[in-house]
């Protein structure tokens, strides 16, 4: 286990969502030429979570195009020192890591397009026996292209979209992490610090859990309370979309949005934990089957 830099998932983060937004919009576009309507609705989500978006007006592209370039680099030196932070103790109980930790495209991607897929199943297995109220369905209509209710064609299209989030999402971050680490290991090597390469402790776990699900329960946190300035600078209210994630927040009031911070909390930790406990499993499988 090793101490993370925070560039290289800023870096990450940044490639992700600046190109992820480019093609929301651009995609809007395209299809409003076409004469097609109500098919891509992704650009609402952006609507939500960032305070000066407003929509599809040239100046308001601009501003979003700003924040989530600036927001991406916000969240890797936000999330990271907050997982460095909690992980310190069990890092400084070994010695310097010097190999490269690499992270696999296989390793990543079967993460990303396993465990979405098993959450997606569960929200929709949840929507069936909910109120309509607390239904999640509304949220991948907005996230997943052509997915348009309780149906097996819309579940088999919801999963085919997670598969491709999931293979572009992997691509960047595997690329991008395992370029500024084998870099770091060459300045390493060049300052003449691998001497304590004798040394090393080896760990087989990357990351920890638990303080990978804390990190992400401070971005779920962020991201709440991002929708909560939204909500009251424009006096829109997205609490529909809260409401399935938090089931008391129905109105803007100190109460609720303490609560609502807690409550996405908990879920980032619980979504963030469970992410890992898969990867390990992927990753530990994948190193077998490349040692075989």
């Amino acid at each position: 286990m090793k101490k993370l830099e925070p560039y290289p998932i800023a870096n990450a983060l940044f490639f992700i969502f600046t190109i992820f937004y480019t093609v929301c919009i651009g995609v809007k576009f395209i299809l409003i030429w076409l004469g097609i309507e109500g098919f891509w609705q992704m650009h609402k989500i952006w609507e939500i979570i960032m305070p000066w978006f407003g929509g599809l007006d040239s100046l308001s592209i601009v501003i979003g195009l700003l924040e989530v370039s600036l927001g991406s680099y916000l969240i890797g030196y936000i999330v990271v020192p907050a997982y460095n932070f909690l992980a310190r103790k069990k890092v400084s109980e070994h010695k310097i890591e010097v190999k490269p930790i690499i992270v696999r495209f296989k390793t990543l991607f079967a993460t990303f397009a396993v465990y979405i897929s098993i959450l997606f199943t569960l929200c929709l297995i949840y929507d069936l026996i909910v109120p309509a109220e607390y239904q999640m369905l509304s949220l991948w209509e907005l996230v997943l292209p052509g997915f348009t209710g309780l149906n097996f064609v819309s579940y088999l299209i919801g999963v085919g979209v997670i598969i491709i989030y999931s293979a572009y999402t992997a691509f960047i971050f595997s690329k991008t992490l395992n370029f500024f680490e084998k870099s770091e290991l060459k300045k390493e090597e060049q300052s003449g610090k691998n001497e304590l390469q004798s040394a090393t402790v080896y760990t087989k776990k990357k990351y920890d859990e638990k303080y990978f699900g804390a990190a992400a329960g401070i971005f779920a946190a962020a991201i709440f309370i991002l929708a909560t300035i939204k909500m009251i600078f424009s006096g829109t209210d997205y609490s529909t979309l809260i409401k399935p994630f938090i089931p008391f927040f129905n109105s803007i009031t100190t109460a609720n949005v303490i609560g609502g911070i807690a409550v996405s909390f908990l879920w980032g930790w619980v979504i963030g934990y469970f992410f890992m406990v898969f990867y390990h499993w992927f990753d530990k499988c994948s190193a077998k089957f490349s040692d075989d």
